[in-house]
């Protein structure tokens, strides 16, 4: 998703400016990094795999992540995060897919075409049946290196992890420095 990506390098730089370090946001006390780490490995691990195993993978990335944000609640950012994870999963849940406007792909600038020919199972057309059409794909970005149409719930996700990492830079703890020995001028013997 390129919305979150750009929403993250400028977090960073606009940290950075400010002040800010990626040491800190290392620091940040946030507890049960491997969950998110084994949510990447089951998606990447179903979407090569494919077929009815995706959805499931699916499934439980989002359970783990959903269970990391849950730990790390009293860190700004994973609220935003944890909404726009919600709102998603729950379109697509009440569709079995993330519904796409074609009009908003079409005032992108992109096409609906893979999703026509059934190269896409993660994404349907939006129609007439569509349940909460408005949490699917229907804000055009228009990046002009690859435009794209995303959901309200990736525009919270893309802030909550914006604001998660420009908060941890500038004001995340300051590392722990490892104590030096002092030097010691040897002694004759």
């Amino acid at each position: 998703m390129v919305l979150a990506g750009v929403a993250l390098l400028v977090a960073i730089v606009a940290a950075w400016l400010s002040g800010g370090s990626l040491d800190r946001l290392g620091a940040l006390p946030l507890q049960s990094r491997r969950l998110v780490w084994s949510a990447f490995a089951v998606q990447a691990m179903a979407t090569v795999v494919g077929g009815p195993i995706y959805p499931v993978g699916l499934v439980v990335s989002a359970g783990l992540v959903g269970w990391f944000l849950a730990r790390n609640r009293g860190v700004r950012g994973t609220g935003l995060v944890a909404l726009g994870l919600l709102a998603n999963a729950l379109v697509v849940g009440l569709n079995g897919a993330m519904p796409v406007s074609v009009e908003a792909a079409g005032r992108a600038g992109t096409t609906t075409q893979h999703i026509l020919i059934g190269d896409d199972p993660r994404h349907e057309l939006a129609d007439r049946h569509t349940r909460l059409r408005w949490l699917g794909d229907v804000i055009p970005v228009r990046a002009p290196w690859r435009p794209e149409v995303v959901s309200p719930g990736d525009v919270l996700l893309a802030a909550g992890l914006a604001q998660l990492v420009l908060i941890g830079m500038r004001t995340g703890p300051r590392p722990a420095r490892h104590a030096r020995r002092p030097f010691r001028t040897p002694v004759a013997v």
